[in-house]
Order: structure tokens, then sequence, then C-alpha cells
């Protein structure tokens, strides 16, 4: 317990840090008038607060697998709780929907309870932008940088192991973490400036490259994507291209990156989960294209396949933009079918993207050839469980069954309690805990029922994003007495 709240302590107090941004934003754009500056002064004085008494009072044990788990889970729950002070002081709204908002961002789910964006204060909607951008990667791996021993940096990571990289890029945690941010900072930064180039404000540049890299979605718009087109905006056809490319970049493993700058073009080529992800993309798309067909007689082919394509890109890599709502007649069943099973897969295992992973579900796959095989085989034959040049030993066949069942039941669960105590169709309810669980945002609940979901929707949507965000099980060890002791 007192391990816990050191741990907990250290990541808070860093945490306290991050206010001076929104405030920053705040005086530049001169709304500390009518949003005073305490609206931000007082979480960040909370939050390092209680860090300094937890970490002067306490002294921790080395850091365990166990332990990381339970510093983390309970972590996410407290800084969505000091992140959503900013939304409950500065906007009309209750506290548990603030900390739903927070939730939201710090998980990069997207789902906002927040409406006329374009009219609320620039240092919200940088504040909601940035807490996406640190949840990208996992909101751990950028405090970690302030942890003195190399063991709990090491054991922190490995409690975001999906959002990291599955392999480290070097031999030290601190340089492989360095290494991570310098290419994902340095992907946002082109992504802004690109879109500052084709006509987005400055501000509009840099909320959206924050949240198309860590594949959150928040926008600063109510129609997402699609308003730079309906504004009428000259080069609304190259924003849609390039935050489409970028998602794309972000649900990607980082690790084929770093492969990409060091030459290292036989891993890359050999990456069976990149193929996949590709085909997967391209395989989707084309659906959605012949699904959705009679859409082309409106728009013209062109932009029909472009945005079939992009807002496959957007589900599959879990951001979330959108140039039409999911729950419009625009999209046939077929298409919502589709976009379903790309909640459900996700994105590549260390990229910013949620759902279960195409690694994984390849693993699956894989695993199931490998029986077939053994089943038509010679008995005498011994065939070795692998994808592509890839070995797969017990225990990461273990991790990845556990993973999939324990998403499979939560999902289920979830499923049930929000038709039954929501009073959603099977349908929405579905779409709705998918979305959560798989950390998208968007789903196909009517736009009057979304408005009017209660509370304890909206707490099983909650803990859906943090279970999905931390897959599973670091949530479930949260409650467990054995980690207490």
């Amino acid at each position: 317990m007192r391990s816990v709240l050191y741990y907990l302590g250290i990541i808070l107090i860093a945490f306290s840090v991050l206010q001076a941004a929104p405030l920053a934003i705040s005086a530049l754009y001169k709304e500390t008038v009518e949003f005073p500056m305490r609206i931000y002064a007082i979480p960040a004085i909370i939050s390092l607060g209680i860090g300094l008494v937890l970490v002067s009072l306490l002294k921790p044990r080395p850091m365990t697998p166990r332990l990381s788990m339970a510093v983390g889970a309970l972590g996410w729950f407290a800084l969505s709780l000091l992140g959503g002070v900013p939304y409950w002081l500065a906007l009309d709204i209750s506290f548990f929907d603030a900390f739903y908002e927070a939730v939201s961002g710090f998980t990069t789910t997207g789902a906002t309870v927040l409406a006329g964006l374009q009219w609320l204060p620039k240092s919200i909607l940088f504040w909601r932008a940035l807490t996406q951008w640190i949840g990208g990667l996992g909101i751990f791996t950028l405090f970690l940088f302030v942890m003195r021993e190399s063991g709990a940096r090491h054991s922190l990571m490995g409690a975001e192991t999906h959002k990291a990289a599955s392999e480290r890029f070097s031999p030290g945690v601190f340089s492989s973490l360095r290494i991570l941010w310098l290419i994902y900072g340095g992907l946002t930064l082109v992504c802004g400036l690109l879109l500052w180039v084709e006509g987005m404000t400055p501000f509009d540049a840099a909320a959206h490259a924050l949240t198309t890299l860590s594949t959150g979605g928040f926008s600063t718009q109510d129609a997402s994507i699609g308003y730079f087109a309906q504004a009428g905006f000259d080069h609304a056809v190259a924003i849609e291209y390039t935050i489409l490319a970028f998602m794309f970049l972000g649900g990607t493993s980082f690790l084929v990156f770093w492969n990409l700058l060091r030459r290292r073009w036989r891993s890359i080529s050999g990456n069976v989960e990149l193929k996949i992800w590709i085909l997967l993309l391209l395989f989707a798309g084309s659906l959605v294209v012949l699904a959705d067909r009679s859409n082309a007689t409106t728009i013209g082919w062109h932009a029909h396949i472009r945005r079939s394509l992009f807002h496959v890109v957007s589900i599959a890599t879990s951001t979330g933009f959108t140039i039409r709502d999911l729950s419009t007649t625009w999209f046939s069943p077929g298409t919502l079918q589709v976009l379903l099973t790309l909640m459900l897969i996700g994105g590549c295992v260390g990229s910013t993207a949620g759902g279960l992973k195409v690694f994984r579900v390849s693993v699956l796959g894989s695993l199931l050839r490998h029986r077939l095989r053994t089943i038509l085989g010679s008995r005498l034959e011994v065939m070795p469980q692998q994808l592509g040049r890839h070995r797969l030993d017990r225990t990461e066949i273990e991790r990845t069954v556990s993973v999939v069942v324990a998403w499979g039941l939560f999902l289920w669960i979830g499923w049930m309690l929000t038709t039954l105590v929501g009073r959603l169709d099977g349908w929405a309810s579905l779409s709705g805990m998918v979305s959560a669980l798989g950390n998208i945002g968007p789903h196909y609940i009517q736009p009057s029922v979304r408005a009017n979901l209660g509370p304890a929707v909206k707490a099983v949507y909650v803990l859906a994003m943090i279970a999905g965000r931390l897959e599973i099980l670091p949530l479930i060890i949260l409650f467990s007495r054995r980690t207490w002791r």
C-alpha cells in the first residue's frame, strides 16, 4: 500500500507541471479575465501538494510487476480526477461529466460530453488535446523520466505495454523512452506544420496534430474533420489526406519507424504484423467502398473512396475522427459491421492505437493454423508455433490468450449492463461498449440518446475506457487483497 502511494506521489508531482501549458495558452489568448488562472492552478497545487506529502512520508519497496500494475491503474483514476477539474471549474457541467471527459482524453478514446466546441476557451481545447497526446504513448512513459530507479522505470513501462514499444529501442529503458518520444514528437511536429500550411489556424493545426498522432480524435469543432469541407477551406481535401496519413502512422508500431531510420530493411520486410495491418486496411477499405457505392453518385468516386478509406483508418487506428457521424444513414449496415470489426481489432502493438491489436489477432489465427496442421499432419512431425519469422513461446501465447479472454468477458459484461441500465438497444449498446473498451470514440448510439445517457452508463464506460487502455488485467489486480499487503 505504501509503495503504491509513494510512486503515485512522484507521478502527481510530475503531473502538476503539465498545468503550465494551458496556463500559457490562456494568457496568450487573453482568457484570464473570463476564465481565471485558478482553473488550472487549483488542480496543479492539489496534485503537487498530495504528491509531496506522499513522497515525504512514505518509503517504497522495490518495484514489482504486480505493484507497477496497481500504480498504473490507480494512477489513471487519480490523474483523471485532477485532469477533470479544469472542465468542472470553467464549464457548466457536473464534476462526473468533467471526470468522464478527462478519462476519455487520457485514454485517447475521444468520446465527449461537450458541445459547441468552437465556442469553448482555447485553453480548455488545448488541455483536451494535450491529455490525448500525453495518453497516446501512456502517461507513465512521460513521467518515467523523473524516476530515479531503472527497475521502477522498467516495471511501470511494462504496465502500459501495448502503448509503448513491445521491444526496446536500445538496452537502457531511459534511452528507449527518449527515442520513443523523439519519434512521437517529431511526427506530431511534421503533422502540425502540414496542417498549418494547408490552411488551418496555428492553434487548430497544433490541436489536431496532438490528437492525430495520439490516435485520440478530439477536435476543435463539433463536426470533427468534416467541418473543414463544410466551411469551404481551399485545401480541405489535403487536410483529410494529411490526417488520414498520420492516423495510419499513429496506428503503426513505432519500432517500424526506428528500424526505418536505422535502415533495417530486413526487419521491416519481415514484420508480419505490418503486412497484415496494411492488407487489413486495404481489404476493409475496399469493402466499405463497395458497400456504400451509392454515395458515389452524390459526392463523386474520388471523394467517396477518400472518405471511405478515411473512416476505415480512423476507426482501425482508434482515432475516431469523422467526416460524417457514424450513427447517420449515410453508412450502410454492411459498412457498420466492417467498422465494428475494426474497432475490435484495433492497430499495431507498440503504437498509440487501441483495440485488441493486430498482432494478438494474428497470434490467435496462427494458433488455429497450427492446430489444423497438427491434426492433418503426421504424428511424428514436430511443428513449432510461429508467426512469420517470429517464434511464439508459451509465455507469449498465454499472455495473448489471457488478454483476449479478459477483453471478451469485460465486453460481454459491459454490453449487458449498458443494455439493462441504459435502455439501449443491443446494437447501439454493443457498439458503445466496443468503442469505450477499444478506446475508439465514435459509436452507433443516436445523438438524441447519447445526450441523455445516465451516470450509470457513463460509469461503465469510464471503467471500460481505463480497462481497455490498461488491457484489463491491471484493473483487476487493483481489486485484489494481495496487492495491498
